[in-house]
Formats: C-alpha cells, structure tokens, sequence
C-alpha cells in the first residue's frame, strides 16, 4: 500500500511492508492521475430526452388547462355565450329525441335571455317529406297546427341561462326572416333529430362576433369566427 510520507513533503511515497524492508521509491505519471481522479467530485444530471419528455408533458398539461382558466377569468367573454347557446340547442335537440316531442328554443333579445321550453306536441314526418306538428286535445285526439314556429311554448321552461352584458344579440334569423326586433323568438326542434333553421350573431363590447347557425338535417350547431362567411338570416 502506498502513503505519502509528510517528511519529505509529498513528493516521495513509502511502500509499507515490514519496517526492515520498507524502501522509498518515486512516485510515477500513473500515480498522480489517479490521485487526481480519486479527488474529483462525481455528480449526476439529466439527460436531454429527459428533458423533453418534461417539456412535452408540461406543454400538454398547459394545452388543456389553458382555456378553462381562461373562461373562469372572462366569464364574459364571447367564447362564453357561444357556448352557452350551443349548450342550449344540444339540450334542446336531446330533450326532443328523448321525449319524443317538440321543443322549443326561446330567444328573448332585449333582457339577453336563452329557454329551453317543452311544447306537448309531437312531430311526425308527412308524405311530402315536411314535418308536421301536433297538439293532444282534451279528448286525447290528435289536433293538426300546421307550420306556425313562433307561439306560446306548452310548458315551463327546463333550461335557461343569460348572456352577460357584454354581449348582444346583433342578427337572428329563423327559417330565413329576420326576428332580430322581435321580443321573443322561437325554434322547434323535432323529435326525428332535425330543427328548423336558425342563424344567431353575438356581438361583444370588443367588437368580437360570432355565427351560430343550425343544420336543419342534423339540427346539431355550428359556429363561424370569420365574420364573410356568416350567414345574417
């Protein structure tokens, strides 16, 4: 085993063995690099797909998070109405499918209000291919009303919300007429999963817009951001 020997100041090294045979030799190139080595401090890191692998997740998780935060931070904001409106047609369109009756959405522009309204009636598809709406009677007869959209609804409402001040209807069409001045509005939705047509425009106080319209085939919304391809009625 080699030690330095203090005595002679660090450059000579004893090889102990018995105190007799003990000799002093120089130390060699090998010894001092492996001195050297042994006082070098070992650490340890991360490697670099390691560190993408955080990267991407942090990204993700930043991805989803974002837009809900956003929301709870501008519950006025006009991503905010446009999906309280399409919440209101889907649970409109549900709620006819699954009762097997007509439903209406109601619109009341001035005090910025949505309803989801049942009516009682049902829907049955004529031989022309047009759909035709009926009321029970009193008698439990079936009473034909012929295409008449906009009427008082047969029952309370089962849905509703209201736009935030910051938002005003600015268009609403229905069946291509123009109800944008009307102090109520209404669109049945059909127990087949079709509705009659409707083009909603949301306008913001940052001068935002947006088009919401309804297939009438699958009665299911859309929405349009570019304000050349909205469809006013």
């Amino acid at each position: 085993m080699k030690t330095a020997d203090k005595s002679l100041g660090g450059s000579w090294f004893v090889v102990r063995g018995s105190l007799r045979h003990g000799r002093m030799i120089r130390p060699t190139a090998g010894d001092r690099q492996r001195t050297t080595n042994n006082e070098q401090p070992t650490c340890s890191a991360f490697t670099l797909v390691e560190l993408l692998v955080v990267v991407a997740i942090i990204g993700l998780v930043m991805t989803i998070s974002i837009p809900s935060i956003y929301r709870k931070l501008h519950p006025d904001s006009i991503n905010k109405a446009v999906e309280d409106v399409m919440d209101a047609c889907r649970y409109a369109r549900g709620r006819a499918i699954l009762e097997g009756a007509v439903t209406e959405l109601v619109f009341r522009p001035a005090d910025r209000t949505i309803e989801v309204v049942p009516t009682g009636m049902t829907g049955h598809e004529s031989s022309e291919g047009r759909t035709e709406t009926f009321a029970s009677s009193e008698g439990g007869d079936a009473l034909r009303l012929g295409d008449q959209p906009h009427r008082s609804g047969g029952g309370g409402s089962i849905f509703s919300t209201k736009l935030s001040d910051r938002i005003i209807i600015e268009g609403l069409g229905i069946n291509g007429l123009d109800y944008t001045e009307d102090d109520v509005s209404r669109i049945r939705f059909f127990p087949n999963g079709t509705s009659e047509e409707m083009s909603l425009v949301l306008l913001s106080d940052r001068n935002e817009r947006r088009n919401i319209t309804l297939e009438v085939v699958t009665a299911l919304p859309n929405v349009e951001i570019d304000p050349y391809k909205f469809k006013h009625r």
